[in-house]
């Protein structure tokens, strides 16, 4: 209340979060309008992007992402390869140049009372290479990241998320369209496994298991093309590993935990 009394009271307060929805915005749509502009290509039946506001506390990014509804079939497996992979590949392009310029615009963090317990979010490995370059000599120290480098991190947890080869999450398409229907039931099941492992990291934070939660409900079946065929080529195999590549560098096992500073004496 204390927060929404002070924005009604200055109004012109909001414009400080121009910054941070900007560049939010701008990574969520490129990523739905990656699909979207595929499956028109494809002459696909697809919805514009639907953002899914989330203000906090439910979350304090605001938003629980954006999504394309596709109402018609996949023709075949190239093209649902295509509608899949296009999206994370879209919404990277625009990741790299806003983490680029949250990381210059962040400085050093020191807590004000170092007996407090605070959050700390996980670094993906794309992040602890640029943080590098930006904060030499200085491994290990907390960085207050600047809004515009916020909205990357949150556009690598949630391009992390949809590349994760489950049931039709974008990861699920692609592997989908490059093994067929029954390797792609067991890799979801696999990864899904490899989830809930994972998220014990976080504990006693929740970690993906809200996430994987909800894929329960989603459930890991994943509708067929018309057709089979054609097969992929190599092309295609080497544009995924692409995505396997960006996968890897934007995954973070451990999203948030709670840490416990210790004072100095």
């Amino acid at each position: 209340m204390g927060r929404l009394s002070g924005i009604l009271n200055h109004p012109l307060d909001l414009l400080n979060g121009l910054p941070f929805a900007f560049t939010i915005l701008l990574i969520l749509l490129a990523h739905e309008m990656g699909h979207y502009l595929t499956c028109r290509y494809y002459g696909i039946d697809a919805t514009l992007p639907y953002l899914i506001p989330a203000p906090p506390p439910f979350n304090p990014f605001g938003t629980f992402g954006a999504v394309i509804k596709i109402r018609s079939r996949f023709p075949d497996r190239r093209q649902l390869f295509d509608v899949g992979i296009a999206g994370p590949l879209a919404g990277f392009i625009f990741i790299i140049p806003s983490l680029i310029v949250g990381l210059q615009l962040s400085t050093p963090f020191f807590p004000a009372d170092p007996s407090q317990g605070t959050l700390e979010f996980g670094e993906p490995l794309i992040f602890r290479l640029a943080a590098m370059a930006f904060f030499p000599g200085e491994a290990g120290v907390p960085i207050s990241l600047h809004p515009i480098g916020w909205a990357a991190w949150f556009g690598m947890l949630a391009t992390s998320i949809n590349l994760l080869p489950i049931g039709q999450l974008d990861g699920g398409h692609i592997v989908y369209g490059l093994f067929g229907a029954r390797i792609h039931r067991i890799i979801s099941f696999v990864a899904f496994g490899a989830l809930v492992g994972i998220s014990f990291y976080s504990w006693p934070m929740l970690g993906y298991l809200l996430f994987a939660l909800i894929l329960v409900f989603i459930g890991f079946r994943h509708p067929r093309p018309a057709t089979e065929f054609p097969r992929l080529g190599r092309g295609r195999f080497l544009i995924a590993l692409i995505a396997l590549i960006i996968f890897v560098l934007t995954f973070m096992p451990v999203p948030v935990r709670l840490i416990q500073h210790l004072a100095q004496l």
